[in-house]
């Protein structure tokens, strides 16, 4: 039997190494020409073909080919032949002369690897005999186009590779997810055993919108923050997580072409369900010179008759901000002039420090649809049970069609995991083991302490101190790192002092000059990392010649 870890990389398929060298085509081209990914996909979209920064990062990375219909813009953009992006060729061929010439062998095998690519001439070639059809490799099963655009970085390509040197035996110190478990952040013993104690009467579909005891946990939650009409069970939808429940709003609100407005930075869920459900993201400003506050001004700049909605992650995800409460008062008063949705992302609302008080936005406004959504994935350290709600509050008088299309996505996909429902009642009636975490002393307050200081201690790194989460989102200054992708900078960080981190970029921000930090580990682990990213830091200025080395 061989050993696992000492066996080669299975090579890649053709349509794979096909897709490598046409990104690396692209990225060489995009960086030559000075662009990020998000500049030149605007100037595509400019151009007429449609297309986000998502996208062009999956060409680029060789996780499908470039899309048949964007690559006259995206040549011409570039100054490049057709054929050069998609087949490395050198001399430049008429549209006509394609269309006349036979298909070389080459060709053949770029079009089973693209089918999209000359359709036309496919169609006009001889079929082929019942006998070569039966030796010929099955064309590859390719992604809908629906998710061209779509992407979700903090489980991507740097994951991938992380998980391809553990599977070699090297130790990965993670910091690319906020999930408590893995680092003995330990559920509290009263939520598992009431859900064991209740495993017997979970064992059938719920309600589509839950068992009433958690929704109605859920009603007297927000009545506690002041929310008096919270009284209708009816407004309550348990799912698998908010994240499933994000996907359902996008499904249920979003015709092709609608806009929402979502933060930069953003939780990256929030923009690929947008974007799957059809409709445009439009990302507004956080502004990190004022601790990450929305930018109202952006707000307001980018609000049209197509938008539909206004997405606010408080406590933010990935950058840790509380929002003030006028800031808050502002965005709802922009949803009031312009009838517009308040979906309120406040997963992180009992993970504060410095005894900061959050405001959930459902209780600034009687008038204006809220959204609300929250779980005990966080607070309760029970990501792995998918326990997520999301309640309706405010003006719901016109919204009656909307929530029928709640109701029904609601119905389709059944009920959400039922035994998880039983922690809910528990976990927001009784002790909140959180604030022992979060207070001065407290293990999550120490490392929040800890890496903040490491990370300003930096040269040319700088980080504003998050008020809430389990994240910080530091600045690389671009005169001592002159980085142009993000992406690769963290992929060489991981490969070298094996620490998995996430890009900036990947969090829809639109400069490489940021990237998160989770400091979820105990200080031992977190401090092992500092000493890592520094020593890499340090590396990466000797190699641009900028700042002090040592």
């Amino acid at each position: 039997m061989s050993n696992n870890f000492s066996d080669p990389i299975k090579p890649q398929t053709e349509p794979e190494l096909s897709y490598l060298e046409q990104g690396k085509r692209l990225g060489e081209l995009r960086r030559k020409h000075g662009m990020t990914a998000e500049q030149l996909a605007e100037q595509m979209t400019k151009a007429g073909a449609k297309v986000r920064r998502g996208a062009i990062s999956n060409w680029e990375r060789g996780v499908n080919g470039i899309v048949s219909s964007k690559l006259p813009v995206l040549a011409q953009i570039l100054g490049v032949t057709e054929g050069y992006l998609i087949r490395g060729d050198l001399q430049a061929q008429s549209h006509q002369s394609k269309q006349n010439q036979a298909p070389s062998p080459q060709s053949s095998a770029i079009q089973n690897q693209n089918p999209k690519l000359n359709e036309t001439t496919m169609s006009t070639q001889p079929s082929i005999s019942s006998k070569t059809n039966e030796s010929r490799k099955p064309k590859p099963l390719k992604k809908s186009d629906k998710l061209q655009n779509v992407c979700y970085d903090i489980r991507g390509p740097l994951l991938k590779t992380a998980m391809q040197m553990e599977a070699e035996g090297q130790r990965i110190i993670k910091l690319n997810v906020g999930n408590p478990a893995p680092f003995r952040l330990d559920a509290p013993h009263e939520i598992i055993q009431d859900v064991a104690l209740n495993l017997g009467k979970a064992e059938g579909y719920s309600d589509s919108q839950g068992i009433f005891s958690a929704r109605k946990a859920i009603l007297q939650y927000y009545q506690a923050k002041g929310l008096l009409s919270a009284v209708d069970v009816r407004d309550v939808y348990l799912g698998n997580g908010v994240s499933e429940l994000i996907v359902m709003t996008m499904q249920a609100m979003m015709n092709d072409g609608d806009e929402v407005l979502i933060p930069m930075p953003d939780y990256p869920l929030w923009t690929a369900s947008a974007t799957l459900a059809g409709g445009t993201p439009v990302h507004y400003r956080c502004d990190e010179a004022n601790e990450w506050q929305p930018d109202i001004d952006d707000i307001r700049a980018k609000i049209t008759n197509k938008t539909r909605g206004i997405v606010v992650i408080n406590p933010n995800n990935p950058t840790g901000a509380l929002y003030s409460v006028e800031v808050l008062q502002q965005i709802v008063d922009l949803a009031r002039e312009h009838d517009l949705v308040i979906m309120a992302d406040e997963i992180y609302d009992r993970v504060l420090y410095d005894d900061a008080v959050h405001t959930p936005l459902c209780t600034l406004s009687e008038d204006v649809l809220v959204l609300s959504y929250n779980g005990l994935s966080k607070s309760h350290r029970i990501a792995g049970f998918r326990a997520g709600w999301m309640m309706i509050s405010g003006n719901k008088a016109h919204a009656s069609d909307f929530i029928e299309g709640l109701d029904m996505l609601a119905s389709m996909r059944l009920c959400a995991n039922v035994p998880a429902q039983y922690a809910i009642q528990t976990a927001l009636g009784g002790f909140q083991s959180m604030q022992a975490l979060t207070e001065k002393g407290g293990r999550l307050y120490e490392q929040r302490r800890l890496a903040v200081d490491r990370l300003n201690a930096m040269p040319g790194v700088s980080c504003t101190e998050p008020k809430g989460a389990f994240y910080c989102f530091p600045k690389l200054d671009r005169t001592t790192y002159p980085i142009t992708d993000d992406t690769d900078l963290m992929m060489e960080f991981l490969q070298q002092e094996r620490v998995l981190m996430v890009q900036g970029t990947g969090f829809n921000w639109d400069a490489p000059d940021h990237f998160r930090v989770v400091f979820l580990p105990n200080l031992l682990d977190l401090a092992e990392a500092m000493d890592r990213l520094e020593r890499f830091l340090t590396g990466k200025r000797k190699e641009f010649g900028t700042g002090e080395f040592v």
